[in-house]
């Protein structure tokens, strides 16, 4: 289940399951792009964390 919280500074972040972060190689501060997709969105990896 994928979660979107805010933090008190306003900002909203959006949270992944591990398993799924893993197998993309994602890891924290990688940047995503959205793309609105029928009734959904579809995310594409833009930059890898540093």
């Amino acid at each position: 289940m994928v979660k979107v919280q805010k933090l008190p500074s306003g900002q909203l972040v959006i949270t992944i399951p591990r398993l799924l972060a893993e197998y993309e190689g994602l890891e924290k501060g990688a940047e995503v792009e959205f793309k609105k997709h029928k009734e959904g969105f579809i995310l594409k990896i833009r930059k890898e964390a540093e």
